[in-house]
C-alpha cells in the first residue's frame, strides 16, 4: 500500500516537516505531529492524514493552508504597496525592488508585466469573490 503525502485546502502537497498551518481565516495552528488513520481505527475515518496541533486538536489538512490565505486585506495592502512606489508599479505590488527580475513570479512570464500584474490582480479578486471555485 502507498500512501500519498496529505494536501492543503489548494491541492498543494504538505512535507511531512510542516510546522505551522493556517485557517481558512488565517489563523496559525502549530503542528507537533502527523498521524495517518488505518483502516484499524474505528473512532476516524480511516486512510486519512490528520494534523495535531499543539492544542491536541486533530485537523483535517485538507481543511487547512500551507501559507496564510489571501483576503481583502491583503489584496488592499499590496495595492496599497503602489502609492508608496508610484515609479514602479508591478515591483511595488509584488514587494521587490524595482527592475529586481530574479525569482520574480512573472520572470518567465512572455506578457508585459504590467499586463501580468492586472491579471494577478483579477484573479485575487475572482477567488475572493468565490467565482473561480
Amino acid at each position: 500500500m502507498s500512501v500519498e503525502l496529505p494536501r492543503d485546502a489548494e491541492g498543494r502537497e504538505i512535507p511531512l516537516d510542516t510546522v505551522v498551518l493556517f485557517s481558512r481565516s488565517g489563523e496559525a495552528h502549530n503542528i507537533v505531529r502527523w498521524i495517518y488513520t488505518t483502516d484499524f481505527e474505528t473512532w476516524t475515518e480511516s486512510n486519512m492524514w490528520r494534523a495535531i496541533a499543539e492544542n491536541h486538536r486533530a485537523l483535517d489538512p485538507e481543511l487547512m493552508y500551507l501559507t496564510p490565505p489571501d483576503s481583502w486585506e491583503k489584496l488592499e495592502d499590496d495595492l496599497g504597496k503602489i502609492a508608496n512606489n508610484p515609479g514602479e508599479v508591478v515591483c511595488a505590488y509584488f514587494g521587490r525592488e524595482i527592475s529586481d527580475c530574479d525569482g520574480c513570479k512573472l520572470e518567465s512570464c512572455e506578457c508585459a508585466c504590467s499586463n501580468a500584474y492586472l491579471r494577478d490582480v483579477i484573479e485575487r479578486i475572482r477567488k475572493l469573490r468565490g467565482e473561480d471555485e
